[in-house]
């Protein structure tokens, strides 16, 4: 964007840490060597504890850089995971092993499996995990646990933990008490001085192939300083929109007044400009905010009214949020216990974000695919005899005397007092359904079983609905007999 029009071959000032920008300051590169080394000497764990912006993420790289061809380096940049099995995968997916559709006992029996194969460096895996303070307690002791693989007398995970102060604060709990034990390194990451605050403006510039002194004098490199303390991050933002603001107004350098617009426009002012003492210059425009001192200002001695009055004691005083000193009749132990009271409110009120609560784990069986489970297929028996729903015909009384050929005195009716249930067992093996209920049927007579009628009849529903009404007569064909036992043969073999 504004590259070419001041000089410059690349971005100097940018968002995302980058290892080609590494600037050697004093406590990132002993916290790298410290590290290097209990890595190297598989000493224990390190931890790397620093406020947001100070550098842990480019230390973690660095770190990655420097032992990727020793070790098979998994980097967790990515903060909240909550269960072992979302670790597990993301560990194996950092070694680009496979890791969907397994449990949590597949995981990690695949992990351990990984780690004492050929396919795993030689040194082992190098796990850095970024963002160390967002991992529950129940992760912490499983990454732990990780380290107590041994293969050849050689462990076989490093471990490196980066965070922000919270970090510390939960290995003081009891449940990490093993796991601090292991911790043989704690690093600390600290913001730039002022010395180191100019040296990594210049670094930055100079490695995009600009002038320093140019395009960042030194009354700007003090200006980046105050506005940001030090802090690397703030140092990117604050210098990346100054440029911006210069580029826009067609300056070739930046001033003190376009580091002040741009903390401004980043809607951070007044802090955290440090209390160093800045004299305003008639007409700079410097606006200062609020008292800088860090005593508050002395009450004015009053002289005595009487010779005995200075002999009395004092009355105990209260300091407001202003710096002002209002004098109370309140003694010093009930205002001790009001500030205490007080203190003991907000510290109720306030829920840092990194806060070590009470962790609980829900635990869901998996309750399967119930459409797994193999369907008795159901077999649709259809009469191809029958009359279509809803087509007109005749009764099924009539029809039945069709098929059968007998009249209507060869058989004897048992509909009404006399109706019967049917024998369900032969309604199975001639694999009728649709009838075993109480339905009214008719039996042949003697008369009609001496004419030649060995046989009984199938079973002859008749209906008698009264709603229903014929629209249309069809007449239906003659079935003989014979056609009709072969009819039921093959339903029998179906």
């Amino acid at each position: 964007m504004y590259e070419s029009f001041f000089g410059l071959k690349r971005r100097p000032f940018a968002s995302v840490p980058s290892l080609e920008q590494y600037f050697p300051a004093a406590s990132i590169e002993a916290a790298r060597q410290s590290l290097a080394r209990c890595i190297q000497r598989a000493e224990g764990a390190g931890i790397v504890v620093g406020p947001s912006g100070t550098g842990k993420t480019l230390l973690c790289q660095s770190l990655a850089e420097q032992f990727r061809g020793q070790f098979s380096v998994v980097v967790l940049a990515s903060g909240g995971l909550s269960t072992r099995r979302a670790l597990f995968q993301a560990i194996l997916y950092g070694l680009g092993q496979p890791y969907r559709g397994m449990d949590e006992g597949e995981l990690r029996l695949a992990l351990a499996d990984y780690l004492v194969s050929d396919k795993c460096a030689a040194a082992g895996m190098l796990l850095l995990v970024d963002e160390a303070h967002t991992l529950p307690l129940r992760l912490l002791d499983e990454i732990r646990m990780l380290m107590n693989l041994v293969h050849g007398g050689q462990v076989r995970t490093r471990v490196v933990l980066a965070g922000g102060p919270s970090l510390e604060e939960r290995f003081a709990s009891p449940r990490l008490a093993s796991f601090s034990q292991r911790l043989t390194s704690r690093c600390y990451l600290e913001a730039l001085n002022r010395s180191e605050t100019e040296a990594y403006v210049r670094h930055q510039v100079v490695w995009s192939g600009g002038d320093p002194d140019r395009l960042f004098p030194a009354e700007a490199r003090s200006a980046v300083y105050q506005a940001t303390d030090g802090v690397p991050r703030l140092i990117n933002q604050v210098c990346d929109h100054a440029l911006v603001l210069c580029f826009a107004a067609g300056r070739t350098n930046v001033e003190r007044t376009a580091i002040e617009e741009a903390w401004a426009d980043l809607q951070q002012l007044p802090t955290p400009w440090n209390g160093e003492a800045r004299v305003a210059k008639p007409g700079t425009g410097v606006i200062e905010f609020g008292n800088l001192d860090d005593e508050p200002r002395a009450a004015p001695a009053q002289a005595p009214t009487s010779d005995h009055e200075d002999l009395k004691e004092p009355t105990p005083a209260v300091v407001s949020a202003d710096g002002t000193i209002a004098a109370t009749g309140v003694a010093p132990d009930e205002q001790i216990e009001r500030i205490e009271a007080m203190l003991g409110e907000l510290e109720e009120e306030f829920h840092p974000a990194g806060s070590i609560k009470p962790e609980v784990e829900l635990v869901f069986d998996d309750p399967g695919n119930p459409f797994s489970e193999r369907f008795v297929e159901e077999e649709v028996v259809v009469d191809r005899f029958a009359p279509p729903a809803g087509s007109p015909g005749v009764s099924v009384e009539v029809a039945a005397r069709q098929v059968t050929g007998a009249n209507d005195t060869d058989f004897e009716s048992v509909s009404g007092p006399a109706r019967a249930e049917p024998d369900r067992a032969s309604c199975q093996d001639r694999e009728v359904i649709d009838v075993c209920q109480t339905v009214p049927i008719r039996r042949p007579t003697s008369a009609a079983a001496k004419a030649g009628h060995d046989e009984l009849p199938e079973i002859v529903v008749e209906d008698e609905s009264e709603d229903f009404q014929w629209h249309q007569r069809r007449p239906i064909a003659t079935v003989r007999r014979h056609e009709y036992r072969q009819l039921f043969a093959r339903l029998r073999r179906a």
